[in-house]
């Protein structure tokens, strides 16, 4: 009996024993899920922290374009405005102008393009102008020898066109030795109004007041 009390008191210790040492280990695991899960609460707030962030600094660098393209595209606007009615201006006047002028202008563009082509004989692509007439004005304007004149699609001075003009009229002469070639078209005096009076154009069009 006593033997049995013994065991009994001896199980009785182990259990205990045991028992203690489990409570160590779950105490421990507690502090350990406790610091994992404290670890993990925090990396979470801190990647949300750097998430809203970055969104924030993307927000408000999105936010700094939008208002310094605004300006700018409101400037291209204005600007693409007043090229269009100024070459709507000059289509009108070329219209009414007729024949008889515009081929006075491109006569004009043959005659200061002599310091250009010297006098060696050249060889002349006519576009828009019948040959007859394109030999005609070669006549008045230059002293040169005219080796050839060719009637050409409007196409050979697509290159030069000038964005909303209408009319693709003009003479492109060209050296014999091919070392200079002259564009004398009414795109390339267009293009000249463009570069040197678009804005008194603009005033005049505008009564003074450029449109905002």
């Amino acid at each position: 009996m006593e033997e049995l009390r013994s065991t009994d008191a001896l199980d009785r210790e182990i259990f205990a024993d045991a028992k203690k040492k489990a409570e160590r280990i779950l105490s421990r695991a507690d502090e350990t899920c406790s610091e994992l899960t404290g670890g993990v609460e925090a990396r979470v707030e801190e990647a949300k922290s750097k998430a809203k962030a970055e969104s924030q600094s993307l927000l408000d660098s999105f936010t700094r374009n939008i208002s310094a393209s605004v300006p700018l595209e409101k400037e291209r606007h204005l600007v693409s405005y007043i090229h269009g009615s100024v070459v709507d201006a000059i289509n009108s006047y070329f219209e009414k102008a007729g024949d008889e002028k515009q081929l006075l202008v491109i006569q004009k563009l043959l005659e200061r393009s002599d310091f250009a082509i010297g006098s060696v004989p050249v060889t002349v692509k006519s576009v828009g102008i019948k040959k007859s007439v394109a030999e005609e004005l070669l006549a008045k304007s230059i002293d040169n020898p005219v080796e050839s004149v060719t009637e050409v699609d409007e196409v050979a001075i697509m290159d030069e066109a000038v964005e909303g003009f209408k009319f693709r009229r003009g003479l492109i002469v060209s050296t014999i030795d091919g070392k200079v070639t002259c564009r004398l078209t009414l795109d390339q005096k267009v293009r000249e109004i463009l570069e040197t009076s678009t804005q008194e154009l603009a005033q005049a069009l505008f009564g003074g007041r450029i449109p905002e």
